[in-house]
């Protein structure tokens, strides 16, 4: 298997990446900044919102990490990160993937659009206190489950992690998870991993 990871550096790659150490599998990174093809007609073929990651498997192309790490885990059952499709480990996954996204991961995105992202015309300051509000709430229930389990499905290490995982060392780095001792362990305890690439 031939796998190129299109990506740069602390990007949604990160986790992408994460996903190929765990599995143990070969890759070539290709820095997309470095290598000036971000909105480029080259990379638009790859991924045709001109955004990172995006990964090439022996020819075929897909995009959007969290999409990317679950088709990974799918190619290796062996290595045991995610549940059969059907199954209720599965569904799970599915699940707190949807969580993720949804619930956590838009609106720090939304916050740091607001605050980096945008030209300065088009920021709205005004709605950054909501989106933490709004993200807190649900880091809160996450912050419940940590309390009871070390990781997120059946008491064990899973590809649900990695892609949670990212978004909260995110908020930690934003600072927004004052409070949540539980996620705070959760977080310190998957970048002790020697298969994470995210630096503590």
């Amino acid at each position: 298997m031939t796998i190129k990871l299109y990506g740069f550096g602390p990007s949604r790659s990160q986790r992408c990446e994460w996903a190929l150490s765990e599995l143990g599998l070969e890759y070539t990174l290709v820095n997309v900044i470095e290598g000036g093809l971000l909105n480029e007609p080259e990379f638009k073929k790859i991924n045709p919102f001109g955004a990172m990651p995006a990964i090439d498997i022996d020819g075929k192309t897909l995009f959007e990490s969290a999409a990317i790490c679950t088709y990974l885990a799918d190619l290796h059952p062996e290595k045991s990160l995610i549940g059969a499709s059907g199954s209720w480990e599965r569904a799970l996954h599915d699940q707190w993937v949807s969580y993720t996204l949804a619930n956590m991961e838009a609106w720090l995105w939304s916050i740091a659009k607001q605050k980096m992202r945008y030209p300065e015309e088009k920021r709205v300051p005004a709605v950054i206190p909501s989106n933490v509000e709004e993200f807190r709430d649900a880091a809160s229930v996450l912050d419940g489950i940590f309390a009871e389990s070390e990781y997120l499905i059946g008491e064990k290490f899973s590809m649900i992690d990695v892609i949670l995982g990212y978004t909260v060392n995110w908020a930690r780095k934003a600072k927004l998870l004052e409070g949540f001792e539980n996620l705070q362990a959760y977080n310190k305890r998957l970048l002790q991993r020697n298969t994470c690439p995210i630096p503590e």
